[in-house]
């Protein structure tokens, strides 16, 4: 027994010993890993929600309805008065302007006539008739012939209303407005049973 305790003692010695000697020389190396530096950020910080406001509950039926919109009114346009005519009448009403080269520059009436296309027919005839005999040096002569056309166009009453101070040229729109007799009927819709007339005869250099 003594002799199996003094081998066990010798073999746990040599155990050692040899783990001692091997295990210096055979050191494990055990790589590090690298380091960084960190920096650590404080948490950002939670708003609080906000409060909702509380809306006091409105009774539909209190509220008042909103005003109708009132429809614009377009004013309307005034009408333009009516002139009053003038107290005197002596001047006749101008029913027509026709400036020719045969002399005729206007056609003046006594009564209401707007029926132009008779007024141009009656100028052409007597424009046709129209021989100016003047060979004086005024620049501007001008005389006027009153004369009166019946309902069937024939012409009565005619004489110089208004003279030019030229007896030839006188007589020649005198005779011009003779020699026209008769003009065309009146016109069918033309209620008066005659036209008075003042005619203008006028001569330019």
């Amino acid at each position: 027994m003594r002799k199996a305790f003094i081998i066990s003692i010798v073999t746990h010695v040599g155990l050692l010993l040899s783990l001692y000697y091997f295990g210096w020389e055979r050191t494990a190396t055990v790589s590090m890993p690298a380091v960084y530096q960190v920096q650590i950020l404080s948490m950002p910080q939670v708003q609080a929600a906000p409060v909702e406001e509380i809306v006091p509950e409105v009774d539909v039926e209190t509220i008042p309805p909103p005003p109708e919109e009132k429809k614009r009114i377009k004013p309307k346009p005034k009408k333009a008065k009516p002139q009053p005519k003038p107290q005197q009448q002596t001047e006749k009403r101008l029913i027509q302007e026709n400036k020719s080269d045969q002399g005729l520059s206007g056609v003046r009436s006594d009564e209401q006539f707007e029926f132009h296309w008779y007024l141009k027919l009656m100028n052409d005839k007597i424009s046709r008739n129209w021989r100016n005999a003047y060979a004086g040096q005024a620049e501007v002569v001008l005389c006027t012939v009153y004369f009166r056309i019946l309902r069937d166009g024939r012409v009565e009453d005619a004489r110089v209303e208004k003279s030019s101070g030229e007896a030839s040229f006188d007589r020649a729109a005198l005779r011009a407005v003779i020699n026209s007799s008769p003009l065309t009927q009146l016109p069918p819709d033309y209620r008066e049973s005659r036209l008075t007339v003042h005619l203008d005869f006028e001569y330019r250099k």
